[in-house]
């Protein structure tokens, strides 16, 4: 279980490098007793090989060697210490020694014997004729000596014939059951690889399915967010690979979202009634600065006429003054009882001087007045100007603001 901890917490990569690693380790046992078999069968088939050429030399050329060994020594041809025939002896001995051996001569133990003793017999004749040859005897006792040789070596013809027909019935057998566990090998490697295709099928495909199911439900969501449902339930995994800790990252990303959206939503309605505000005092603004503007032009109008019928009374005043000092100046050319007359007529002229001035300052106050009011319509256009401009803004604040306000209604959440 700890195991199986420890390779669920390793990542994606170490994962299927593991898989490789087993699935090559599969193939390389696979092959190995593929090879192994294969090894065994050459095996075998060497040895029932060797068992016939082992058999068949025998057979043929060793007793042929030993026959014409034998009789170049009773002729004289050969010395009998110098002669090869207990190397033949040997040689075939051992070579039946070595059939002996092999498994497959296991079924025939008791030919081998037979021909075993009788390579002991014609060893036995052997040694006769080389004390008949040491001791001079006649030739006739060495030819019969030759004679018993060449029926053991008849015999010995006969019993190894009969041990080949075996051995090669033997052999045809192995054969044929070599062959039946060849085709049977080949179907059980042939099983074992279609098993093994299936088997990393599977594994694959439950890997994949496995790994590629918060892909999926990440897709999914991805959809759902898209079209605004961010009330789309987002169940949080056991993190044990990438694509999981891909997954719970997506989810912590969406709950942030959702949270930035609220507060957006939040700070975008008191943005919209704090602007609704400003543009309510805007409006306000502008209304009173129409209302003072018109109220300036109204008394500049005012102080227009009043300046006009200053200007009236200047020129009558004027004239009046000028009449008076006419009439003063007749009144001097008169005899003195007119003084008081006189003295009214200065009087008068001296009020109308000083009625004079008084217009004169009036006059500049007015002027006075105009200029200040000149200076308070300009501000006041001016200051209507940027109310209009604040106005302005203020409604395309306020759009902005509502089509801002419609793509969050778009999210659900």
């Amino acid at each position: 279980m700890n195991a199986f901890s420890k390779l669920n917490k390793l990542s994606i990569r170490s994962k299927f490098l593991i898989l490789f690693i087993l699935l090559f380790v599969w193939f390389g046992l696979i092959q190995l007793v593929q090879l192994f078999l294969f090894i065994n069968y050459i095996k075998q088939y060497n040895e029932i090989t060797e068992t016939i050429h082992l058999t068949n030399s025998i057979h043929g050329q060793l007793r042929d060697q030993l026959e014409e060994e034998i009789r170049d020594i009773v002729y004289g041809k050969v010395y009998f210490e110098d002669g090869k025939q207990y190397h033949i002896l040997t040689q075939m001995e051992g070579n039946l020694n070595t059939v002996a051996e092999k498994e497959m001569a296991q079924p025939f133990t008791n030919e081998i014997e037979e021909v075993r003793t009788i390579l002991a017999t014609t060893t036995e004749y052997v040694d006769k004729l080389g004390e008949q040859i040491k001791f001079n005897a006649p030739a006739e006792e060495r030819y019969i000596s030759q004679e018993y040789i060449g029926i053991a070596s008849e015999l010995i013809n006969e019993h190894v014939q009969t041990l080949l027909q075996k051995t090669l019935q033997e052999s045809e057998r192995q054969k044929e059951a070599m062959k039946e566990k060849i085709n049977r090998d080949i179907v059980i490697s042939v099983t074992v690889y279609i098993l093994l295709v299936v088997v990393i099928f599977f594994i694959i495909w439950i890997a994949s399915k496995h790994m590629l199911k918060p892909i999926y439900s990440l897709q999914h969501l991805a959809r759902e967010i898209a079209k605004g449902n961010l009330k789309v339930k987002i169940t949080p995994v056991k993190a044990t690979n990438e694509i999981d800790d891909l997954y719970n990252g997506f989810l912590s990303m969406t709950n942030y979202l959702k949270q930035i959206i609220s507060q957006v939503q939040h700070t975008s309605k008191e943005i919209i009634h704090t602007s609704k505000q400003i543009h309510q005092s805007t409006e306000e603004n502008l209304s009173a600065g129409e209302q003072m503007t018109a109220t300036s032009q109204f008394i500049t109008n005012d102080l227009q006429h009043q300046h006009n019928q200053l200007q009236q009374l200047e020129r009558e005043n004027q004239k009046l003054l000028e009449k008076q000092i006419t009439f003063q100046s007749k009144l001097d050319n008169l005899p003195g009882e007119h003084r008081l007359i006189h003295e009214h007529t200065s009087i008068t002229i001296t009020m109308i001087i000083q009625l004079q001035k008084n217009i004169e300052e009036f006059k500049t106050q007015i002027t006075a007045c105009f200029s200040n009011m000149e200076v308070i319509g300009a501000l006041g256009e001016e200051q209507l100007t940027t109310i209009e401009e604040i106005a302005e803004n203020s409604d395309k604040q306020l759009a902005y603001l509502a089509q801002l306000q419609q793509q969050l209604r778009q999210f659900t959440i």
